[in-house]
C-alpha cells in the first residue's frame, strides 16, 4: 500500500513538472510566435510601401520626357533599392524581383498596353534573364566549388596549421600568421567561410591566455578583419567584386584575373600591414611569458587531389593572357574533378552559397537594365558631380551604406551610377570607378553587423561593439584615403 502511495505521488508530481513545462514551451513558444508575426508585419509593410513608393515614380517622372523604358526602369531601381536597404525581403529575393520586374516590364512578353520600349525596339525576355548565366557567376561558381572540396577535405585547416607553426612562439607573430593565412584564403573562398575556420584555430590559442588580457581581443579581431581586407585581392573573394567585373564587362570592359589582382593585391598588402601595427598597438598582451601553439592536421589522399585541382585551376586563372581559356570556362574544371569523382556529392553541391550567386546576378541585371534603357545617362546627367569629386563621393557612400546593410546590395546599387558617370571621362575612368567601389564595400567593417565575419568573431563573446567601432573607423577611414590617392593611378597604371 505505501509503494501504491509513493508510485501515485511519484506520478502526480511528474504531471505536475510536465504541466509547468509544458506552460513555460508554450510561452516561450509564444513569445517567439508573437516576436515572428511583429518582424513579419514590418516587412510586409515595408514591401508594401516599397511598391508604393516605386508605382509612384512613374507619374512623377512623366513630365521629365523620359522614354517609357527608362522610366520602367527607375521603379524597378526604386524598390530594389528600398527592399535592398530595409531587407523587407532577402537579398537574393530582392535580387529575384528585379529580373521579374525587367521581365515582365521592360520586355513586356506579354505585349500588354503602356509597358516596353517606347522608342527602341523592345528586348526579349531572354536579354534580362541572361545575368543568371553571366560568366562571372560561372567563375563565382567555381571558386564556391573550390573552396567547398578545400572544406571538406579539411585542406584548409591543414595548410593554415603548417603555416601558422612558422610563426608559433610570440603572440605578435602569431596575429600576423592568423592574418596571412585567413588574408590568403579569402582570397580564394568566403571570407564567411574563412572566418568560421581561422576562429576554430583560435579558440584553442585562447585557452593560453588568460582571462581579460587584451590579447584575447586582438587574437579575435584580427581574424575578420583580415578576412575582409583579403576579400579585396581577386574577383572571386567576394560578391562586390564579382558585381563590378559582370556589370564592367556589359558595359564593354574586361578586366582579367591577373589585372584585378595587380590592382588589389597592393593595397590589401598595405592595410593588412597597417591593421596588424594598430592590433598590436590596441591590444598588446598583458601577461608574460605566452607561448601560442597551433594545432596540428594531415593532409589526405583526396586531399592532395584537392590541392593539385586547386593549384591548376589558380594558375589558369592568372595566365589567361598566355593560353587564352577565359576565367569562366576554367572554373568548370574544378567543377567537373570534384563531381565527376564523386568527391563532392549532390547533397555538398546543394549546400553552396546560391543565393550569393542570385543576388549577383541580381546587380548585373540592374545595371544592365539602366543601361539598355537609357537611365544611367539621365541619372548621371542629373546629378551635380563634377569629374574630380565622383570618385570620392562614390567610395564614401559605399562605406557609408556597406556598414549598415550588405556590402554586395550597396555596391548593386551605387555601381551602375558610377560607371555610367565615368564612361563619359578619358582614359580607363569607368574601371576606375567600378573597382574603387567594390574594393570599398570590402573595407566596411566598423560594427559587428557590417560583414558576417565580424559577426562570427563577436559572438565568441570577449569583443564588444566599440571594438569594431575604433579599430573599423581607422582602417575604413585608412583604406578610402588610399583608394581615393592611389586608386585612379594605379588602376590606370595597370590597364594603360
Amino acid at each position: 500500500m505505501l509503494g501504491k502511495f509513493r508510485r501515485i505521488n511519484r506520478e502526480r508530481r511528474i504531471q505536475r513538472v510536465g504541466r509547468v513545462l509544458y506552460h513555460r514551451v508554450m510561452l516561450r513558444t509564444g513569445r517567439q510566435v508573437v516576436k515572428r508575426l511583429r518582424l513579419d508585419s514590418r516587412n510586409v509593410l515595408l514591401f508594401l510601401l516599397s511598391i508604393i513608393a516605386a508605382a509612384a515614380t512613374v507619374p512623377l517622372l512623366e513630365p521629365t520626357g523620359l522614354p517609357r523604358e527608362a522610366i520602367l526602369m527607375a521603379s524597378i531601381f526604386v524598390i530594389a533599392s528600398l527592399l535592398w536597404v530595409t531587407e523587407a525581403l532577402p537579398l537574393f529575393a530582392t535580387a529575384i524581383v528585379v529580373i521579374g520586374l525587367q521581365v515582365v516590364l521592360l520586355a513586356n512578353p506579354g505585349e500588354w498596353a503602356g509597358l516596353g520600349f517606347e522608342i527602341d525596339d523592345t528586348p526579349e525576355f531572354r536579354f534580362f534573364l541572361e545575368p543568371l548565366s553571366d560568366p562571372i557567376i560561372v567563375l563565382f561558381f567555381g571558386g564556391f566549388v573550390l573552396a567547398q572540396g578545400a572544406t571538406k577535405q579539411n585542406i584548409d585547416v591543414a595548410l593554415a596549421g603548417v603555416i601558422l607553426r612558422v610563426f608559433r612562439g610570440k603572440p605578435e607573430l602569431v596575429m600576423l600568421g592568423l592574418m596571412l593565412v585567413t588574408a590568403v584564403f579569402s582570397m580564394w573562398m568566403s571570407n564567411t567561410a574563412t572566418t568560421a575556420m581561422m576562429i576554430t584555430l583560435v579558440v584553442p590559442m585562447l585557452a593560453q591566455i588568460p582571462k581579460g588580457d587584451r590579447l584575447r581581443k586582438g587574437m579575435l579581431l584580427c581574424v575578420p578583419l583580415a578576412a575582409n581586407i583579403g576579400g579585396m585581392g581577386t574577383p572571386i573573394s567576394s560578391p562586390p567584386n564579382a558585381v563590378a567585373v559582370g556589370f564592367l564587362q556589359s558595359a564593354g570592359f574586361d578586366i582579367s584575373f591577373l589585372d584585378w589582382m595587380l590592382m588589389a593585391v597592393p593595397l590589401m598588402a598595405i592595410l593588412l600591414a597597417i591593421t596588424w601595427y594598430l592590433l598590436k598597438w590596441l591590444f598588446p598582451p598583458q601577461s608574460e611569458g605566452i607561448n601560442l601553439e597551433p594545432e596540428e592536421h594531415e593532409i589526405t589522399g583526396w586531399g592532395w587531389f584537392v590541392v593539385i585541382v586547386f593549384v591548376v585551376t589558380i594558375t589558369l586563372w592568372l595566365s589567361e593572357a598566355w593560353h587564352g581559356l577565359p576565367t569562366a570556362v576554367v572554373a568548370l574544371i574544378p567543377a567537373i574533378a570534384f563531381t565527376a569523382t564523386s568527391m563532392l556529392t549532390q547533397k555538398d553541391i546543394n549546400s553552396l552559397e546560391w543565393n550569393i550567386l542570385i543576388l549577383i546576378a541580381g546587380g548585373i541585371a540592374l545595371g544592365r537594365g539602366m543601361q539598355v534603357t537609357g537611365l544611367d545617362v539621365a541619372l548621371v546627367e542629373s546629378l551635380p558631380l563634377t569629374a574630380m569629386l565622383v570618385l570620392p563621393v562614390l567610395v564614401l557612400a559605399t562605406l557609408a551604406l556597406s556598414t549598415f546593410m550588405s556590402n554586395t546590395a550597396a555596391a548593386n546599387l551605387l555601381l551602375p551610377i558610377g560607371v555610367s558617370f565615368a564612361v563619359a571621362l578619358p582614359g580607363p575612368g569607368a574601371i576606375v570607378i567600378g573597382v574603387c567601389i567594390a574594393l570599398a564595400a570590402s573595407v566596411s567593417m566598423a560594427l559587428p553587423v557590417s560583414t558576417p565575419p565580424n559577426a562570427i568573431a563577436y559572438a565568441q563573446g570577449d569583443l564588444e561593439t566599440k571594438d569594431f567601432i575604433l579599430i573599423g573607423a581607422i582602417i575604413g577611414s585608412a583604406a578610402i584615403l588610399l583608394i581615393i590617392l592611389f586608386g585612379a593611378p594605379i588602376i590606370s597604371f595597370w590597364m594603360s
